[in-house]
């Protein structure tokens, strides 16, 4: 048999030279100078760390806060406008076409040379409680701000994206792959944005321009989507106070009590560290060939979604409840 040494030596070599042009051709970035990015939901969290990040990559930045102009996260990012006059500060309620027209005939008269080069969708709401627990005002509130307020704004700026042929970046969540059920209002709206972000890159291809999806796992401290234990609590336990005597009769106050045990634990775990998002999203914006999602979760998270999910629903939080309304049949 002949000597096959010398083939494998090719192999090999040229697997190797592969995945060297693979990691250089992905390596590959676009010069921020002269190019513009907007962002919603600068008011903290991953808005206001991408804010910052981008102005010292020497993006101009166009923070969009929900508070007013003089609130003390605006007002910081004010400061460092001031040094470089690359980063201004818009007050956008994404809900609000008026205010989403305004922000755009701002933008339109202060773009740099190389125009607006990316949207980043970072606004958005949280409610928990269970289905039925939550008015259909809340259901839409939700879906206001995570669905149709990316749409909105999307649709606005659109223009000026496919003009510099920039980057479109949604920010969806783990939970618009898998759904918990006690976060609802929150799962169905990102699935929709999920669905949103894929209809859109399609769409966009003709124009070179490119639609990526962040998808964060759980940092509830970090982002500020609660300010704290205690004020997640109060606010299950008002929509716990708010629902007709039958409905709470049915659901049992345990399943109430459970599911605030479960925020607690999910708060405790929550990772704080959220600089693999921020460089997950200033990746999205800087690769010239970026990945379609980027899913930022711990190796706790993808095993509690993907690998024991399906006990966790049946046995934790739908198991008691089933439970207790077969309790409830059985005395009838």
């Amino acid at each position: 048999m002949a000597d096959s040494s010398p083939l494998l030596c090719i192999f090999f070599s040229g697997v190797a030279l592969a995945q060297l042009i693979h990691r250089f051709y992905h390596s590959i970035s676009i010069s921020p100078k002269d190019r513009a990015v907007l962002i919603t939901g600068c008011d903290s969290g991953f808005g206001h760390l991408l804010a910052e990040r981008l102005h010292a990559m020497e993006f101009t930045v166009f923070a969009c806060c929900l508070q007013h102009e003089k609130s003390e996260t605006a007002l910081g990012l004010l400061k460092l406008g001031a040094k470089t006059g690359r980063m201004y500060v818009i007050r956008m309620d994404v809900t609000s076409q008026e205010d989403v027209d305004r922000a755009l005939r701002f933008v339109e008269v202060r773009l740099p040379k190389k125009g607006l080069w990316g949207i980043v969708n970072n606004a958005g709401r949280y409610r928990a409680g269970f289905l039925e627990w939550l008015s259909m005002e809340t259901h839409e509130t939700v879906s206001s701000v995570n669905v149709l307020g990316v749409m909105r704004v999307t649709k606005a700026f659109l223009p000026l994206i496919r003009k510099s042929q920039g980057r479109i970046v949604n920010v969806s969540s783990i939970l618009g792959r898998v759904a918990d059920p006690f976060l609802g209002a929150y799962c169905i709206s990102k699935f929709a944005l999920e669905a949103f972000s894929e209809i859109l890159r399609f769409q966009m291809v003709p124009f070179n321009v490119k639609v990526n999806t962040i998808e964060p796992g759980n940092f509830l401290s970090a982002v500020n989507i609660t300010a704290g234990i205690e004020s997640m609590n109060a606010a299950t336990r008002s929509t716990w106070d708010q629902l007709d005597e039958p409905v709470r009769k049915d659901y049992g106050k345990n399943s109430l009590e459970r599911q605030l045990r479960i925020g607690e634990i999910l708060l405790a775990l929550s990772d704080r560290d959220i600089s693999f998002v921020i460089n997950a999203m200033s990746d999205a914006l800087v690769r010239f060939r970026p990945k379609k999602r980027y899913l930022e979760a711990t190796r706790l998270d993808k095993t509690l979604a993907y690998c024991v999910r399906k006990w966790v629903l049946d046995y934790i939080v739908i198991g008691p409840i089933w439970d207790h309304r077969h309790h409830i049949i059985r005395c009838i």
